[in-house]
Order: structure tokens, then sequence, then C-alpha cells
């Protein structure tokens, strides 16, 4: 037989060699939960960098460098800071935002990309004879004879090149085969009519291709400031079938548990720089 105290020190014993093994086994779980997090993080921040990367390389592809012209004040759609003029402001293919967006108190930033959508007529761009004055509202585009408005899409925006720059604009109606409608109804305020108009200071002859304009930015996960944010790439343009309404833009996340985003730019004379000026966002 045993003894008692042969008993106690056995369990004893066996108490500290289990409670080693839980230990180690603890540690291991920990460690998988701990890798399985990272993975799943990794995975979440290689997907929106590839995101990120893919618009980056498409930006200004089809696009004027110096920018095209959107109506006075509409850089605000992006971040940019209002003027005292009335006149065109112009939208760059790389717009940066620095400092816009807080999460937790912490200020990030967001950057902006524009290209021409090769999805439209193979990324061919459609010739326009004629554009209503300024003096007209709203402002009409007339397709070059030859060609019809088929392919287009009322809500898409369109770049308009014509003799003496480019506007930007988003389609709302298009009647007949060779007639679209730029109403300043638009949810962006790209059509706008006026002295603050953009669209109808294109000369004709002209030209009109599809642009993608997305959005980068981290948006506040609960609303309150308090916790960590998402990624989102926000889409421009589009239309809802459903309520037969336009839309101004589509937001899609791509990232969960951003506590922060800071972007530099690599101008054209090698210089880095956090803020780009704003006669620097062509460069």
């Amino acid at each position: 037989g045993f003894s008692i105290l042969e008993m106690v020190v056995s369990m004893a014993i066996f108490t500290i060699v289990i409670g080693a093994i839980y230990g180690l086994l603890e540690v291991a779980r920990a460690g998988r939960v701990n890798t399985g997090q990272r993975a799943e993080v990794l995975q979440n921040v290689r997907v929106a960098l590839n995101t990120i990367g893919r618009d980056a390389l498409n930006a200004g592809v089809g696009y004027p460098n110096l920018g095209s012209m959107v109506p006075d004040n509409k850089l605000n759609l992006v971040g940019g800071a209002s003027d005292a003029d009335t006149n065109p402001d112009f939208l760059t293919p790389v717009f940066a935002g620095n400092d816009l967006n807080a999460v937790n108190a912490v200020n990030t930033d967001q950057v902006s990309f524009l290209y021409v959508d090769d999805s439209f007529n193979s990324g061919t761009s459609i010739p326009i004879s004629g554009i209503t004055d300024s003096t007209v509202t709203p402002t009409t585009l007339t397709i070059q004879t030859g060609y019809n408005n088929t392919l287009f899409n009322v809500g898409d925006i369109y770049l308009v090149t014509g003799q003496n720059s480019s506007a930007l604009g988003v389609l709302t109606a298009k009647s007949g085969s060779q007639t679209l409608t730029f109403a300043n109804t638009d949810p962006l305020g790209l059509n706008n009519a006026g002295v603050n108009a953009a669209l109808n200071r294109v000369t004709p002859p002209a030209a009109i291709l599809r642009v993608t304009w997305v959005t980068f930015y981290v948006a506040d996960e609960d609303g309150n400031g308090t916790g960590t944010g998402t990624l989102m790439r926000r889409v421009y343009g589009g239309y809802n079938t459903a309520t037969n309404t336009l839309v101004n833009w589509t937001a899609q996340p791509l990232a969960f548990g951003i506590e922060n985003m800071q972007i530099q730019y690599v101008l054209a004379n090698s210089s880095v720089v956090d803020k780009p000026c704003s006669a620097d966002m062509g460069n």
C-alpha cells in the first residue's frame, strides 16, 4: 500500500506536471490565435494595398495630367479647399488629402485617383460636334454624325476634351440617338450652370470618354471616434435602377481595424512631400 505522505507527494508532483503541460498548451493556443489574427490582418492589408496599387497605376491613363475643369469649389468633394474666385477648378489625376478624417483622435489621409475607363468603347473617345453655350440650361452635347449614344449610361462621369480644355460632367439623360444631357441636377454638382459652370466652357469640336474616379479613405467604425477605422474605396457616379435616381458615390470596405493611414508623394522633381500644394497636384 501507499502511505498518506506518499499520496500527497505524488499528487503534488502530478499537479505540477499537469499544470506545466496545461501552461504549454495555453501558450500554444494563444500563439495560434495571435497567428491567425495576424494572418487575417495581413491578408486584409494585402488586398487593400493591391486595390490601391491598381488604381494608383491607372491614375492619369487617358486623363489630362494638369487636370480637368470642375465647377468652382467642387474640389471639396476630395478634400480640397474653397477659394474666393468663381473660376472653375482643376481636378488632377492624383489628388492628395492630408489629415482629413479623424479616427480615435488621429487624423488620417485620403487620396483620389482618376483615369479613363477603357471598358467604354475600348478606351476610344467618341467625337462631339456641338456643346450648348453657358447661357443655355441644361448643357447638352451633340454626338458627331456617324456615332450614337448607345454606349452611354446615365449617372456615369464623363471627360469632355475640346479645343481649349477638358471638363468633367455627370450624364443625366440621353435623347434621340445623338444627344447627351448634363443637367444641373446631378448629386455631385459637376453640372452646375451659370458663372460657376465648367462643362459648357469646353470649345467644340470635342471628344468624350468615361472616367473612373475613386477615393481611398479611413472611415470611423463605431461612429464616435474612439475605436479603429475601416479603409474604404469610394467610387463616384452611378444610377440606382430601383429608385430611378442618380447616385453621388458608392463606398466599399476594403480592410477593418485600421488605426491610421498616412501617404507620401514623390513629385516630378524627386522631392517627397506629405501634403502637395495645389500647384503640385499635377506633379
